[in-house]
């Protein structure tokens, strides 16, 4: 009877292992899983909503503007482009530094690091996920401007021309996407929207303004700007060791740094 007593507790003790071990594998979150995750976060709020539907009512207005002042001769694309691309220029990079900065802001990096701790992988998909919703919202700013160039066509007298349209859409994206992963570069690096975004117009900007009294010609090498200018005119004017010099300084170092700092940044 003593026997049969202590080895029945054996029984439920085996069966719990067995269930332990036919539990199948945890499986971490796909690449493309991240990616999706952080673009429903960017336009999920209300500030990213915000800013997507500044940038399409700055670049309407650019383009009216632009029907109602036409210059003599021949209008191009590229002018409407050029119009209803400054503004997402401008407010693109905002997009890409509050992807870095939101999860320490909002204080929601525990939770994020927690369901994927993996940072680095986390950092890299708001990284592409910034440059897809930029490419996105530029994507309806090019459908603004062909709407645009055929609307004075068909308004006006005017000649329209779209000469030259698949290298200032080339030129355009590509100067969108290193803008965008500039500013998402330093919201890596700070963690602060407002302080990250005030240092990313402040800096190069600075830079740009005082280098030539300063350095003169050599200022060009640090001039990201006039770099971002020349590749959006797929025109690097012989100057190609300034404008990579200019992009690995401003784009590929902040970036790097940016990722190393929030792999090793406190989680509150």
């Amino acid at each position: 009877m003593t026997t049969l007593t202590e080895a029945a507790p054996a029984t439920p003790a085996k069966h719990k292992a067995a269930a332990g071990t036919a539990l199948p594998p945890a499986r971490g979150q796909s690449f493309l899983k991240l990616v999706t995750i952080e673009l429903r976060k960017s336009v999920n709020t209300r500030s990213g909503r915000v800013l997507i539907a500044a940038i399409l009512l700055i670049a309407l207005a650019a383009m009216t503007w632009q029907i109602t002042h036409l210059p003599k001769g021949t209008v191009g694309f590229d002018g409407f482009l050029g119009a209803g691309s400054t503004g997402a220029m401008l407010i693109l990079p905002v997009i890409g530094v509050m992807a870095m900065t939101s999860e320490w802001t909002q204080r929601t990096a525990l939770t994020t690091f927690t369901l994927s701790p993996r940072r680095v992988r986390v950092q890299l998909a708001k990284f592409v996920s910034a440059v897809v919703l930029s490419a996105v919202v530029m994507t309806g700013v090019v459908v603004l401007a062909l709407g645009g160039t055929a609307l004075t066509g068909a308004i006006t007298d005017h000649a329209t021309t779209y000469a030259g349209f698949g290298s200032q859409l080339s030129g355009a994206y590509l100067t969108m996407a290193l803008n965008v992963v500039m500013g998402a570069a330093f919201g890596a690096v700070i963690a602060q929207t407002a302080v990250a975004i005030l240092v990313y117009f402040i800096a190069p900007t600075a830079w740009s303004l005082a280098g030539p009294a300063l350095f003169k010609d050599n200022a060009n090498w640090l001039d990201v700007f006039a770099a971002f200018g020349r590749i959006a005119e797929r025109d690097l004017n012989g100057m190609l060791p300034e404008t990579l010099t200019a992009i690995g300084v401003w784009v590929v170092l902040p970036t790097i740094v940016g990722l190393w700092l929030s792999s090793r940044r406190e989680v509150k």
